[in-house]
């Protein structure tokens, strides 16, 4: 048996180095994304990942629409779509934000940094999809990305609100 020495945790960063974020859901009044930009803004969250899944059905004409719980994919694009663009104008472009749902594209992915995301993140697409996804969607991009004259990234963000 090889000996082991126990040790204490080491201690967490200082607050400076620490970073927070918070997620939101698409299933919100505007009164809401307000409430919420201006508390992150006030709180000095680091960025803001907006959406969750919905419970709504936008859409759906399948036997399990009808189903309960969270929505996620394809489907919930056009709302995650128009959630980014109410929190890009809550915020001020203030925050960074990061764009989940429905992304499942380099055209979606660039919608959602055209609405002002700084980031996409991927899920259901992903399983579905599978790992060649983000090279795909990160060459798709690129094409777009070059054809409209943007150098980076970055500089595509907000270009549509």
């Amino acid at each position: 048996m090889r000996p082991c020495a126990i040790s204490s945790p080491p201690a967490p960063p200082p607050r400076a180095a620490r970073r927070s974020s918070s997620k939101v859901a698409p299933d919100l009044e505007p009164a809401d994304i307000d409430d919420i930009a201006r508390a992150a803004l006030d709180n000095r969250i680091d960025a803001l990942i907006v959406n969750n899944t919905t419970i709504s059905r936008p859409g759906l004409r399948s036997a399990n629409s009808k189903e309960t719980g969270g929505l996620s994919g394809a489907p919930l694009a056009p709302l995650a779509r128009q959630r980014l663009s109410d929190f890009r104008k809550a915020t001020g472009a203030a925050i960074p934000l990061i764009s989940v749902g429905g992304v499942d594209s380099g055209a979606e992915a660039y919608a959602r940094l055209r609405a002002g995301a700084s980031f996409v993140q991927l899920y259901t697409a992903l399983v579905y999809e599978g790992p060649g996804l983000p090279a795909r969607i990160l060459r798709e991009l690129d094409a777009l990305l070059t054809r409209d004259g943007f150098a980076t990234v970055a500089d595509a963000v907000g270009t549509d609100t």
